[in-house]
């Protein structure tokens, strides 16, 4: 791609909608976090079931072994074999959180990091249950999520995941928790996790407390699993946008529901090819659906773990055929999809449209 595009890519003011907290860890925060808790105090924090199931993982076992951290372990933390190898390294890296000051210098890192990237809005997923079962306290978690709103390059909500590994009757009781404190900063619900292993279908109940209460509702769906997935989904959840979704493309009539209700999807490319929901970018469907008529949002969802950035993300479009005006379009959809009042979503297109004219500096 031409280094002008990409310099405009970078400059532009842009929103992202599925990003996982946690997945989008800085080097530097996770070093930081190593120089904080030793070996031992991390293995110590690791349930049994937890040792068995990672002792299985190529990238996860020398941290299980190991007498220290080393580089190599480090480095190979990162690299994976398949989807459930994925869930399962980012799940180990709860484990380096034993305190309220470790999860603001993760949301300090990332939103630091999202700000040098003209990031101006995002609505990041944090996996609240997985913090409450390392001791952290949800009002604790919570504290830390409306300081982040002050942040002076970011505009950031937060959607909470309940993480359907946990189960429905977990989630119910971690979402009445989080409905007691009444947090402006968190906007809505996700549910993130093992898709093949907990069908959504169970959790019915929360999504409809949730709406109740006025939470917005996304669902991740159609990544691990097929059609199917979205449209159970679809039926017993009713979310406002499907996280990923992108396996829609393998039932033409659930592809003709998304595009004439315009269910937002929240499409992560590099995260499909990582996770092998699609062997190359090539394979990938987003230009498929785009034609379709579904509405798109461009997301990076893990960017440690997938070694991407939004713009990244924008730029492997482009190989994929999508002209400079459907980039735009694209780009423009990441404020439409928020879950945002209608005028302030009108403020940001138009501070993009006068970005998106102006001639280079």
């Amino acid at each position: 791609m031409a280094e002008d595009l990409r310099s405009l890519l970078q400059r532009l003011p842009k929103a992202e909608l599925h990003l996982h907290l946690r997945g989008a860890m800085p080097p530097a925060v996770l070093v930081e976090l190593l120089r904080r808790h030793d070996l031992g105090a991390v293995l110590a924090a690791i349930p049994e079931g937890y040792r068995t199931t990672f002792a299985r993982d190529d990238n996860l076992r020398p941290f299980l072994e190991g007498s220290c951290w080393s580089k190599e372990a480090v480095e190979g933390l990162f690299r994976f074999r398949d989807f459930l190898n994925f869930l399962h390294t980012f799940a180990f890296t709860r484990f380096l959180f034993h305190s309220a000051d470790d999860l603001r210098l993760l949301i300090r890192g990332v939103l630091d990091g999202l700000g040098r990237q003209r990031i101006v809005y995002a609505e990041i997923s944090i996996s609240s249950p997985e913090y409450v079962d390392r001791g952290l306290p949800l009002a604790e978690i919570v504290a830390c999520l409306e300081e982040a709103t002050a942040h002076p390059a970011v505009r950031v909500q937060w959607i909470v995941d309940l993480v359907r590994d946990f189960g429905p009757e977990h989630a119910l009781r971690h979402l009445r928790e989080l409905l007691a404190l009444r947090s402006p900063a968190v906007v809505g619900i996700t549910l993130g996790g093992s898709e093949d292993c907990y069908p959504q279908g169970a959790f019915g109940e929360v999504f409809a407390l949730a709406r109740e209460h006025g939470l917005r509702r996304s669902v991740h769906a159609g990544e691990a699993l097929g059609p199917e997935s979205v449209w159970s989904a679809l039926k017993s959840l009713a979310p406002e946008r499907i996280g990923h979704g992108v396996r829609a493309i393998e039932d033409p009539h659930l592809v003709e529901y998304l595009a004439s209700h315009q269910i937002p999807l929240e499409v992560c490319p590099t995260s499909n090819i990582f996770t092998r929901a699609y062997p190359s970018y090539d394979a990938h469907p987003a230009k498929r659906l785009f034609d379709a008529g579904l509405r798109l949002t461009i997301n990076s969802d893990d960017p440690a773990f997938f070694h991407t950035t939004l713009a990244e993300e924008y730029a492997h479009l482009a190989a994929l055929g999508f002209t400079m005006e459907e980039i735009g379009e694209l780009l423009r959809n990441g404020f439409r999809c928020a879950f945002l009042p209608q005028n302030v979503i009108a403020g940001y297109l138009a501070a993009f449209n006068r970005e998106w004219t102006a001639p280079p500096a």
